[in-house]
């Protein structure tokens, strides 16, 4: 009598650890489904004169990319700004597919 007692609460504790856990675990995993990437999610407006617009492909960063739009008379990091203000992007991190308009330099 005495060990199903014991056998219970031993049950009903872990039990109650899968549950906490199950809901810990659904938390987790619905906070990063509603969390964006620090990619743009609002489409900047259509390339105007003067600017180009690019897609990234795999291996592209941002340096990459401004140093190959740059003419050669504005430091690069200065570029990068201006492609990461243009096309509202909040840090540095593109993706392969991502559209960017290179504003005109």
């Amino acid at each position: 009598m005495k060990f199903r007692l014991m056998a219970s609460r031993l049950v009903k504790r872990h039990v109650l650890k899968i549950i906490v856990c199950a809901v810990v675990f659904v938390l987790l995993f619905t906070s990063f489904l509603l969390m964006g990437t620090y990619a743009s999610s609002n489409n900047p407006v259509e390339a105007a004169k003067g600017e180009q617009s690019i897609i990234v492909h795999t291996g592209d960063t941002l340096w990459d990319i401004a140093k190959r739009y740059s003419d050669g008379s504005q430091d690069v990091r200065y570029i990068i700004f201006m492609i990461k203000d243009r096309n509202q992007l909040q840090t540095s991190q593109i993706i392969p597919g991502q559209k960017l308009i290179i504003p005109s330099i």
